[in-house]
């Protein structure tokens, strides 16, 4: 098809209450002249077709220097007490890019040091104690590219990184052990006992400075206020109709050069006092972690041995050392739960969310509540078959060749750490607090935005910033239907639990060989996880039993087949029972716009979807509640003080079980290698890490009223993994087969070489549905994934000069199609796809030379190849709303997707590294 511009005088007479901002044209003229686009694999548009968006790419240095420094000391106290101490510093520095050539590069130093010491003292030929102590410290230092607002073009221009901002941090962990070992008959029993002291000290700029940015969904109506504005001008003009809705609103709204979002960032000191803009936060974590544990080896025969013991953890909750500590006046789980509980009666619950100091320092309770229970059993037992004769040796081998093995443990996991980081990091009332002006405040007609003046400019005098007052406890935010967006912690912690448990096969094969088998099984339970705790009510109509998903879901089936007409649309009970006769005028008034006369409450919920948001039913329930709010009613779907609140709490599941075989063989003929093979499947509800940011994919569950709905194949779930390792002597040199009488001279030259290789192979990570593209169906912050209407397979194409490489590269336009947006409540397909797999083989030569002056003296070189077959897969794909967003109803409008739409755009693993090294012994 052509392609239609629109000039600056068109785009003006499109936008006459806003037009386009000349400060915001100039900073896009002066990038396009220092930074001319040359990537195409990014952006709407192709080399030969420009249309708003493209890509530049350049070369950068990002350079790496690691230096590692590290002493060792020995001795022997008496014949029964030996010593140990060693001492480990490191100082690296690694570069990363600048966002652009000529804008300052991050760097990221790491200096930690470790102290460890140790004292063994053999008691008496059955009495053992080992003492050790440990000491390390990490430390980071994080520069960033900035010492300034963060002010952005979304999705079209960033003049800097921004993020992550400096950082400083040091983690000093002292660690106290000691275990004894006790042999009394056929019985071998430890105890002992593990005491770690953590601290976490960091000073970080991450809420130092403020934030303002053109964002297409800041605006009301998810940004279609932006688009419908262009149709509109365009159908007015006999000009053609727009293709891409979304592309349009990202390049419209960075031309109207407004902030549609924007957030100012408090720091208060201890006595709630305002600091400065730019003022850093400086804060002390401190947490104690205790161990004991007792096990018994029995032998129960020369054959059997059954180990048993018990491990007993306890943590003290993270807390903040000067008393920069808040939390949440009720567990966000039991708040959750009153909120499901109440919808499904029909009921909306409002009740305010409160936040009060907490924590030691200011004689409160803890962020999260002591766990006592972690006592964790183990058991094991070993057996060794000794038949000498039948088809059962012929199996197990002749006595003492093979055993057979089988376990089971109770494990806990530790938390906390991470956790109160990224709760101080993220919290948005306390001692760091914002102030953020909620999406939909502003349109392009009567509530125009404060525009764009300068990178300079100062975010806390635009319009609805209010300065905060002394800071006093306890705190709320306000129930003004603002649907703020933040992050929370849930005071309901308690100890992740995994049951882990395996058996074993192993047996000695002639010529040196082993092989084992094992099947090995993990069911984790009350796993992290983020989930929101503010989701939007799925309330249930008391009069016709039906919930919002049901009765919404309905609607959505009928809008994506697009009928003619509004009115063939026929009532539906729950909008009839829950709305008023009168909706139709209410929404009217809402949206300044006529909804047809005589419209029924379904018709018009339904012609506002159709007209407005398409399948992006929580603006529409944002829009219902807003109406209602400002008549003075009560809200059905969201909590007024929150649009989403994500939180993370011990709420998931997970379950693993796999099986591996293994053959290995000792030095044989100057030959040592590994085979192994693993068949796994692992499941959970979520996969991030506890370092996750709030609402990250990984980690989130996306509607946690139907959680179950997100519960797929983890995002690290790997089924096949093949892994071969081994060692080669060359035969070449004195006593070898080659050169065997070659005088010293040249053995020296050409003896003692030796290679050594490992090689993977694995079947890809998992890869989810596409996005809704810039709607949201169930969840207010994070978009649900798209769900397939037909059988699909990735095709993995490599590429050309001209376009990139694309997960489903072989018939684009029919995968796209493949999928329909999610209906209210869904969470879309999580995982149900695979990216490529990997392979890699790494190789090593090596020799070793005796010293002739010395004969405890050697010299060893080395020459090491890392993926020397320089093999490059696909991995990281393009997640911009056009790389892997799904637009409106691509099947039924038949559309084509953008030209970056699935394109890869990094590869797993790293290319081809070599390194050359030697080693003095003496």
């Amino acid at each position: 098809g052509g392609v239609q511009t629109l000039t600056m005088s068109q785009l003006n007479a499109a936008l006459p209450a806003v037009g386009i901002n000349p400060a915001a044209v100039a900073v896009f003229a002066d990038a396009a002249k220092k930074y001319p686009a040359n990537d195409f694999t990014v952006g709407d548009s192709l080399a030969d077709r420009p249309l708003n968006t493209a890509g530049f790419r350049f070369n950068a240095p990002t350079p790496v220097h690691l230096n590692s420094h590290v002493a060792k000391f020995d001795r022997n106290v008496t014949n029964r007490q030996t010593t140990f101490a060693r001492i480990n510093n490191i100082y690296d520095s690694t570069g990363q890019p600048p966002q652009f050539p000529d804008t300052p590069a991050p760097q990221t130093w790491s200096h930690p040091w470790g102290l460890a010491a140790g004292h063994t003292w053999s008691v008496s030929n059955n009495l053992v104690n080992n003492f050790r102590y440990g000491m390390t410290r990490q430390a980071l230092s994080q520069l960033g590219d900035s010492g300034s607002n963060f002010i952005d073009f979304r999705f079209v221009f960033r003049n800097l990184i921004y993020t992550p901002r400096t950082l400083a941090r040091a983690n000093p962990v002292h660690n106290f052990l000691d275990d004894v070992s006790w042999a009394k008959g056929h019985h071998t029993i430890q105890f002992g006992a593990n005491v770690r002291l953590i601290r976490n000290n960091r000073v970080s700029y991450s809420g130092a400075y403020d934030f303002a940015q053109t964002n297409p969904s800041g605006y009301q109506q998810g940004g279609n206020v932006v688009s419908d504005a262009v149709s509109a001008y365009l159908a007015a003009n006999n000009l053609p109709a727009l293709v891409s809705v979304s592309e349009t609103q990202n390049a419209a709204t960075a031309l109207i050069g407004r902030y549609s979002q924007y957030t100012a960032n408090f720091t208060f000191d201890h006595g709630g006092k305002l600091l400065q803009s730019g003022t850093p936060s400086d804060r002390n974590f401190a947490t104690e972690d205790y161990d004991f544990y007792i096990q018994d080896a029995w032998k129960l025969a020369r054959n059997l041995t059954l180990t048993y013991g018990l491990r007993y953890g306890l943590s003290r909750p993270v807390y903040e050392t000067k008393g920069f500590e808040v939390k949440p006046d009720i567990s966000l789980s039991d708040y959750f739960a009153r909120r499901v509980d109440s919808a499904a009666k029909g009921v909306p619950y409002n009740d305010p969310l409160t936040l009060n100091l907490s924590g030691p320092a200011n004689g409160k309770s803890g962020m999260y509540p002591w766990d006592l229970t972690g006592f964790q059993p183990r058991v094991a037992i070993a057996w060794s078959p000794s038949f000498e004769k039948g088809w059962l040796r012929s199996i197990l081998g002749s006595p003492d060749k093979s055993v057979l093995r089988a376990g089971f443990g109770m494990l806990n996991d530790y938390y906390g750490e991470a956790l109160a980081t990224f709760f101080d990091l993220n919290n948005t009332l306390g001692f760091s607090s914002s102030d953020v002006i909620p999406v939909n405040t502003y349109n392009v007609t009567n509530k125009p935005a404060p525009p764009f003046t300068g990178y300079n400019q100062d975010v806390r005098t635009l319009p609805r910033i209010v300065l905060p007052d002394q800071l006093k406890f306890p705190l709320q935010q306000p129930a003004n239907m603002g649907e703020r967006i933040e992050s929370s912690l849930d005071s309901a912690l308690r100890r992740p639990r995994a049951y882990t448990f395996s058996v074993t096969f192993e047996r000695e094969l002639p010529a040196g060989l082993f092989f084992q088998a094992s099947y090995a099984g993990r069911l984790g339970r009350k796993l992290l996880a983020q989930r929101d705790v503010m989701a939007l009510n799925n309330l249930v109509d008391p009069k016709s039993g039906t919930d919002w998903y049901t009765a919404a879901t309905q609607l959505e089936k009928i809008r994506q087949t697009r009928p003619p007409v509004d009115t063939a649309v026929a009532a539906i009970p729950y909008f009839e029972n829950i709305f008023p006769a009168n909706l139709r005028d209410v929404m009217s008034d809402y949206y300044g716009t006529d909804i047809p006369a005589g419209f029924t409450p379904t018709q018009t919920i339904f012609w506002i979807a159709r007209n407005f948001y398409g399948n992006d039913w929580t603006d529409l329930q944002a829009d219902l509640d807003l109406a209602r709010f400002g008549n003075g009613q009560n809200t059905l779907f969201f909590q007024p003080q929150y649009g989403a609140l994500s939180a993370w709490g011990t709420v998931a599941n997970s379950n693993y079980h796999g099986l591996t075989l293994s053959m290995r063989q000792r030095f044989h003929n100057s030959v040592q290698w590994d085979f192994n093979y693993t068949l796994s499947h692992s499941l959970d509800d979520a996969s991030g890490l506890q370092s996750a940011l709030g609402y990250d994919d990984a980690a989130f569950i996306l509607n946690p009223i139907r959680q179950r709905d997100f519960y797929a194949n983890s995002g690290f779930d790997i089924r096949h993994l093949i892994n071969i390792n081994g060692i080669f002597q060359l035969p070449f040199g004195r006593g070898r087969m080659l050169g065997s009488a070659v005088n010293r001279g040249w053995d020296a030259l050409i003896g003692g070489w030796q290679i050594s290789s490992i090689y993977r192979w694995n079947t890809g990570l998992p890869l989810s549905a596409p996005f809704d593209d810039a709607r949201w169906a169930t969840n207010w912050e994070v978009q649900s994934n798209a769900v397939l209407t037909r059988p699909l397979s990735p095709c993995v194409t490599k590429g050309t000069a001209d376009s990139a490489p694309k997960v489903f590269g072989c018939d684009p336009t029919s995968a796209y199609q493949s999928f329909r947006n999610p209906y209210p409540g869904e969470s879309g397909m999580r995982n149900i796809f695979r990216l490529p797999g990997y392979t890699s083989l790494d190789l090593g030569l090596s020799k070793s030379f005796n010293l002739p002056w010395n004969e405890n003296h050697k010299l060893q070189i080395r020459w090491e190849v890392f993926n020397a077959t320089n093999t490059q897969r696909f991995g990281a794909l393009d997640q911009s709303r056009s790389g892997y967003g799904l637009r409106l109803d691509p099947a039924v409008r038949n559309l084509t997707p953008p030209t970056n739409w699935s394109n890869f755009t990094g590869i797993q693993g790293a290319p081809r590294v070599m390194q050359v090294g030697a080693r003095l012994q003496f």
